[in-house]
């Protein structure tokens, strides 16, 4: 072998995969995002089930940007929920207890569904509440009146 030769082994090379994917995941959002507006149409990708080359997904997730909101939930795991740079578009991240991620997911949606109070907490939460208000009235009645 030359020294030439032998010398090629130490040049660094970045090798980039392109699926081609990203572009066309925007595009996808951006009929998303119409639909939404003009029939309440909501959309949802799984990242993991599409095939994206090392690096697409952050990629994807850097042209989306940040948005303003975001929230955590903590439920079998520690998941994420963030409205991207363009309004009706979230990111949602689940993870496992041990912290690694099980599922990203982007929705196209005015409110993610898993920010919405279901139905039975709610009823649970309003039965709660009047329990609450008939121990404080008692309370109330039972304590002397001054004049």
């Amino acid at each position: 072998m030359t020294a030439e030769r032998s010398r090629l082994g130490t040049i660094a090379v970045a090798v980039e995969f392109d699926s081609g994917n990203v572009p066309l995941l925007l595009n996808e959002l951006r009929h998303a995002l119409e639909r939404l507006l003009e029939d309440g149409t909501v959309h949802a990708i799984d990242l993991r089930a599409i095939p994206l080359a090392p690096g697409e997904e952050e990629r994807l997730l850097r042209a989306l940007g940040k948005g303003e909101l975001s929230a955590e939930l903590e439920a079998q795991g520690h998941s994420e929920i963030s409205e991207c740079g363009y309004p009706g578009i979230w990111c949602i991240t689940h993870h496992d207890l041990a912290g690694a991620v099980v599922g990203r997911f982007i929705e196209v949606t005015f409110m993610p569904a898993l920010l919405a109070s279901q139905r039975p907490d709610v009823v649970q939460g309003l039965d709660r509440l009047r329990r609450s208000l008939a121990a404080t009235q008692s309370a109330s009645a039972a304590e002397p009146r001054t004049a």
